[in-house]
């Protein structure tokens, strides 16, 4: 199935990327960090427009590859990335990372794609992690997203960042 967003248009498989995400284990099945406990936790409770998007890829965002905190605002909100596979092909656009280096990329809000305010994807060939038994051919969906703190107790990226 043919779809665009922004200036990305892939051809999805949205059967086989459900039926992958069906038997996939939670983020918190591969990893008990504070940061992964509260996205799997919190993904229920983002936006509608974020859960109807990713759902119409047929992706569980409880079971991405990868999830990451990057820093926290004084608000409490976390700002996580990482990303997660798509059976299908990217027909057009470029990676929201932008290469600065051999070594080094920055991603640019810019370019992705924003499902909300909050919420930005980009689509890329670039494959990292790849699970075994993911169907072919596959894109990876990265993300950037503001995700508050939904866990009991303090959040522990906002006391690292207490002078």
């Amino acid at each position: 199935m043919r779809m665009t967003f922004g200036t990305f248009e892939i051809d999805a498989d949205v059967q086989k990327t459900r039926q992958f995400y069906a038997a996939a284990q939670t983020v918190t099945e591969t990893c008990g960090c504070a940061g992964c406990r509260n996205f799997e936790q919190a993904a229920a409770s983002l936006p509608a427009p974020v859960r109807s998007f990713l759902a119409a890829l047929g992706v569980d965002l409880r079971k991405v590859c990868e999830c990451y905190v990057n820093t926290a605002d004084t608000d409490g909100m976390l700002l996580y990335g990482g990303f997660c596979h798509i059976c299908g092909t990217l027909l057009r656009g470029e990676s929201a990372w932008q290469r600065q280096s051999d070594t080094e990329a920055i991603w640019s809000e810019d370019a992705a794609f924003p499902v909300t305010g909050t919420f930005r994807v980009s689509f890329q060939n670039e494959i990292c992690l790849p699970e075994p038994d993911f169907p072919a051919p596959v894109i990876q969906l990265e993300f950037s997203a503001r995700i508050p703190w939904v866990l009991p107790g303090e959040n522990p990226w906002l006391q690292s960042q207490t002078p």
